[in-house]
Protein backbone atom coordinates (compact mmCIF):
# COMPACT_ATOMS: atom_id res chain seq x y z
CA UNK A 1 0.00 0.00 0.00
CA UNK A 2 1.46 3.39 -0.94
CA UNK A 3 2.03 6.07 1.68
CA UNK A 4 -0.61 8.32 0.04
CA UNK A 5 -3.21 5.54 0.17
CA UNK A 6 -2.30 4.84 3.80
CA UNK A 7 -2.75 8.52 4.73
CA UNK A 8 -6.09 8.88 2.93
CA UNK A 9 -7.38 5.61 4.39
CA UNK A 10 -6.20 6.68 7.85
CA UNK A 11 -7.97 10.04 7.67
CA UNK A 12 -11.23 8.54 6.41
CA UNK A 13 -11.17 5.71 8.95
CA UNK A 14 -10.47 8.05 11.85
CA UNK A 15 -13.29 10.41 10.87
CA UNK A 16 -15.69 7.52 10.32
CA UNK A 17 -14.89 5.92 13.69
CA UNK A 18 -15.29 9.28 15.45
CA UNK A 19 -18.64 9.92 13.76
CA UNK A 20 -19.94 6.48 14.69
CA UNK A 21 -18.87 6.86 18.32
CA UNK A 22 -20.43 10.32 18.51
CA UNK A 23 -23.69 9.02 16.99
CA UNK A 24 -23.77 6.20 19.54
CA UNK A 25 -23.00 8.41 22.57
CA UNK A 26 -24.72 11.71 21.77
CA UNK A 27 -28.10 11.09 23.41
CA UNK A 28 -26.63 9.69 26.61
CA UNK A 29 -24.06 12.48 26.75
CA UNK A 30 -26.66 15.20 26.23
CA UNK A 31 -28.79 13.66 28.99
CA UNK A 32 -25.85 13.66 31.41
CA UNK A 33 -24.88 17.20 30.46
CA UNK A 34 -28.45 18.38 30.92
CA UNK A 35 -28.32 17.10 34.51
CA UNK A 36 -24.98 18.79 35.19
CA UNK A 37 -25.55 22.09 33.39
CA UNK A 38 -28.27 24.33 34.68
CA UNK A 39 -28.32 26.54 31.58
CA UNK A 40 -29.06 25.15 28.11
CA UNK A 41 -26.12 26.91 26.47
CA UNK A 42 -23.67 25.09 28.71
CA UNK A 43 -24.99 21.72 27.57
CA UNK A 44 -24.58 22.62 23.91
CA UNK A 45 -21.03 23.88 24.47
CA UNK A 46 -19.87 20.74 26.25
CA UNK A 47 -21.55 18.49 23.67
CA UNK A 48 -19.71 20.33 20.88
CA UNK A 49 -16.46 20.26 22.84
CA UNK A 50 -16.77 16.49 23.21
CA UNK A 51 -17.47 16.09 19.50
CA UNK A 52 -14.39 18.14 18.65
CA UNK A 53 -12.26 16.07 21.01
CA UNK A 54 -13.55 12.87 19.42
CA UNK A 55 -12.65 14.14 15.96
CA UNK A 56 -9.49 16.20 16.42
CA UNK A 57 -7.53 14.03 18.86
CA UNK A 58 -7.81 10.76 16.91
CA UNK A 59 -7.26 12.50 13.59
CA UNK A 60 -4.10 14.19 14.88
CA UNK A 61 -2.70 10.92 16.20
CA UNK A 62 -3.53 9.01 13.02
CA UNK A 63 -1.96 11.66 10.78
CA UNK A 64 1.08 12.07 13.04
CA UNK A 65 1.83 8.35 13.15
CA UNK A 66 0.93 7.45 9.55
CA UNK A 67 3.94 5.68 8.04
CA UNK A 68 5.84 7.47 5.27
CA UNK A 69 6.79 4.29 3.46
CA UNK A 70 4.86 1.60 1.59
CA UNK A 71 3.64 -1.29 3.72
CA UNK A 72 1.73 -4.46 3.12
CA UNK A 73 -2.03 -4.20 3.54
CA UNK A 74 -2.13 -6.21 6.77
CA UNK A 75 0.57 -4.13 8.44
CA UNK A 76 -1.11 -0.90 7.32
CA UNK A 77 -4.47 -1.97 8.75
CA UNK A 78 -2.90 -3.07 12.03
CA UNK A 79 -1.10 0.24 12.39
CA UNK A 80 -4.24 2.18 11.48
CA UNK A 81 -6.51 0.34 13.93
CA UNK A 82 -3.99 0.70 16.72
CA UNK A 83 -3.66 4.44 16.10
CA UNK A 84 -7.43 4.94 16.06
CA UNK A 85 -8.03 2.89 19.21
CA UNK A 86 -5.25 4.51 21.21
CA UNK A 87 -6.27 8.00 20.18
CA UNK A 88 -9.94 7.41 21.02
CA UNK A 89 -8.89 5.96 24.35
CA UNK A 90 -7.04 9.15 25.25
CA UNK A 91 -9.82 11.41 23.96
CA UNK A 92 -12.41 9.49 26.00
CA UNK A 93 -10.11 9.48 29.02
CA UNK A 94 -9.86 13.27 28.93
CA UNK A 95 -13.59 13.83 28.46
CA UNK A 96 -14.52 11.04 30.89
CA UNK A 97 -12.24 12.41 33.59
CA UNK A 98 -13.81 15.84 33.27
CA UNK A 99 -17.35 14.45 33.37
CA UNK A 100 -16.51 12.17 36.31
CA UNK A 101 -15.28 15.14 38.33
CA UNK A 102 -18.38 17.13 37.44
CA UNK A 103 -20.71 14.28 38.41
CA UNK A 104 -18.94 13.82 41.74
CA UNK A 105 -19.14 17.56 42.48
CA UNK A 106 -22.83 17.59 41.59
CA UNK A 107 -23.44 14.57 43.83
CA UNK A 108 -21.80 16.14 46.85
CA UNK A 109 -24.39 17.93 48.90
CA UNK A 110 -23.46 20.03 51.89
CA UNK A 111 -24.41 18.68 55.28
CA UNK A 112 -27.57 20.23 56.67
CA UNK A 113 -26.96 22.98 59.17
CA UNK A 114 -28.06 22.20 62.69
CA UNK A 115 -29.46 25.01 64.79
CA UNK A 116 -27.26 25.96 67.71
CA UNK A 117 -28.61 25.72 71.24
CA UNK A 118 -28.03 28.53 73.54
Amino acid sequence: MSSEAILITSIFSSLFASAMLWWWLKDALRGLLAQLCHQGGDTEFWARYTLLMLVIAPLAVVIWFAPNFPQCLTESLRHLLLSILVSHFFAFALVGRTLFKAVNRAGETPAPLRPTQG
